[in-house]
C-alpha cells in the first residue's frame, strides 16, 4: 500500500499521525480519571481534552474502558507479523524475546513508569478495567500461539508447543512488569531479560537456583 501521494513516506506519515492520536487520548483519558474518577470520565470530556472529535475517538477505541487500560491488544497484529517474520532458523522462544524487545507496546511503558503505574493503579481499583486488560492479555497470548503455530508449521490443536510457549512468555511480561513497578531498581527490559534467561537456561525446576 502506498500514500497518497504514491510514496511509502506518505502511508508512514498517517500511521505516525495515528499513533499520536491514540496516544494522546490515552494521555487525555488517564488524566481525566486520574482528576474526576473513572465513575466520572466521559468520551465527550476525553475528546475535547485531546481536541478531537467524538467520533475520533470511536476511531481508536469502543467505550472509554479500552482507553485507560494497557496497549497490548494494539499490539497484537504487529507482533504476529514480527513473530512470523523473524529468522527461521531462530528457535520459537528466543524468536518471542526479540519481538517483544522491538515492541512499541513495551516502548512506551518503559518510556514513562510513573504513567504506567498510574495506569496500573486504576485498573486494579476497577474490576471492569481489569477485567478488559485481562481480556487483552489473552488476545496477545492467542496471537503468540497462532503466530507461532504458523512459523513451526503445527495444528495448534494438534500440537500444544504453540500454546504453552505463548503462555510462558504472557507469564514473563506479568512478572517482569509487575516486579518494575514495585521496586524498580531495574529497567522493564532488565526484567523481561533476566526472566527469559532463566527459561532459556532451563533454571527454572532446579533447587536452590535463583536470578540475580
Amino acid at each position: 500500500m502506498v500514500g497518497v501521494d504514491g510514496s511509502p513516506e506518505s502511508l508512514g506519515r498517517r500511521e505516525q499521525k495515528k499513533l499520536k492520536t491514540r496516544r494522546v487520548l490515552k494521555d487525555a483519558a488517564l488524566d481525566l480519571a486520574l482528576e474526576q474518577g473513572v465513575e466520572s470520565l466521559t468520551v465527550e470530556a476525553i475528546s475535547e481534552a485531546a481536541e478531537v472529535a467524538p467520533r475520533t475517538f470511536f476511531n481508536y477505541f469502543s467505550c472509554k474502558e479500552d482507553a485507560l487500560v494497557s496497549e497490548a491488544a494494539e499490539a497484537a497484529a504487529d507482533l504476529h507479523r514480527m513473530i512470523v517474520e523473524r529468522p527461521s532458523a531462530e528457535p520459537p522462544l528466543r524468536a518471542l524475546r526479540a519481538v517483544i524487545g522491538q515492541s512499541d507496546a513495551i516502548s512506551v511503558a518503559h518510556a514513562d513508569r510513573e504513567r504506567f503505574l498510574a495506569r496500573q493503579r486504576l485498573v486494579q481499583e476497577h474490576p471492569p478495567l481489569m477485567s478488559r486488560q485481562l481480556a487483552q492479555y489473552a488476545r496477545v497470548e492467542r496471537t503468540f500461539a497462532d503466530a507461532l503455530a504458523e512459523r513451526l508449521g503445527v495444528d495448534p490443536d494438534q500440537d500444544r508447543r504453540p500454546e504453552l510457549l505463548a503462555a510462558l512468555t504472557v507469564s514473563v511480561l506479568r512478572v517482569a512488569m509487575r516486579r518494575w513497578t514495585t521496586d524498580g531498581q531495574q529497567s522493564l527490559y532488565q526484567q523481561i531479560d533476566a526472566a527469559f534467561d532463566l527459561l532459556e537456561r532451563g533454571e527454572l525446576t532446579e533447587p536452590g537456583q535463583h536470578d540475580a
